[in-house]
């Protein structure tokens, strides 16, 4: 079970769900077919179960990215700056599996939706993932102040999600292949990657967001 997890979780990354077939990663690790069936019940309760796994451990990386910047309590805007790139850098490391996360009405390729029990681990995931970064947008905020109180929750929260926000519209822009723009040098994406996450700090910090 586990093998076909982590072997189709490597397809839906690379390809999507659209495209990957849980055939050709049973050939490649010398399982049956009959197996996917057995432990998932069928192909769509596969790709659904990669999806809560990939998501799970997706939120995981992105903490562990800002432990990496600095321990908790230190280094808040280099924590905060590197969950935010950590996010640009997976989506375009994992295109297909983004793909059906993000869309998943229509990239997930599941005609009857996401199970719910599924559904359920990706809700608290997301919960888990949204209180993350609401902790690193209070870090920096109570950071950039003389009595180091972040201020108002509500305002506090309500600037966590538009950081959410920003970054999660930049990270599936540049994981993708967005036609009009599709003629970007590297240059210009770096560009345009620099200035996401400068703003995205400076609402963090609410000072006046950098042009």
């Amino acid at each position: 079970r586990q093998l076909l997890i982590e072997g189709f979780l490597r397809e839906l990354a690379r390809l999507g769900p659209a495209v990957a077939q849980p055939k050709d990663v049973c050939a490649e690790l010398g399982l049956s077919k009959a197996l996917v069936n057995y432990h998932f019940g069928s192909r769509d309760g596969l790709i659904a179960e990669c999806m809560a796994v990939g998501y799970e451990r997706y939120v995981d990386e992105l903490m562990a990215a800002a432990d990496t910047a600095g321990a908790p309590g230190t280094n808040p805007e280099a924590r905060l700056r590197a969950w935010i790139e950590r996010q640009i850098d997976w989506t375009k490391e994992n295109r297909g599996l983004a793909a059906a996360l993000n869309f998943p009405n229509v990239a997930s390729g599941l005609p009857q939706g996401i199970p719910g029990e599924v559904s359920n681990r990706l809700q608290e995931a997301g919960t888990r993932n949204m209180f993350n970064l609401l902790g690193l947008v209070r870090d920096v905020r109570a950071a950039d102040r003389p009595d180091g109180n972040p201020g108002d929750d509500v305002e506090t929260g309500f600037d966590s999600v538009v950081v959410g926000w920003m970054t999660l519209g930049f990270s599936v822009w540049n994981g993708g292949r967005h036609e009009p723009t599709g003629g970007w040098s590297p240059e210009h994406h770096a560009a345009a990657r620099k200035h996401l996450v400068d703003n995205a700090v400076a609402i963090a910090r609410r000072s006046p967001v950098r042009g």
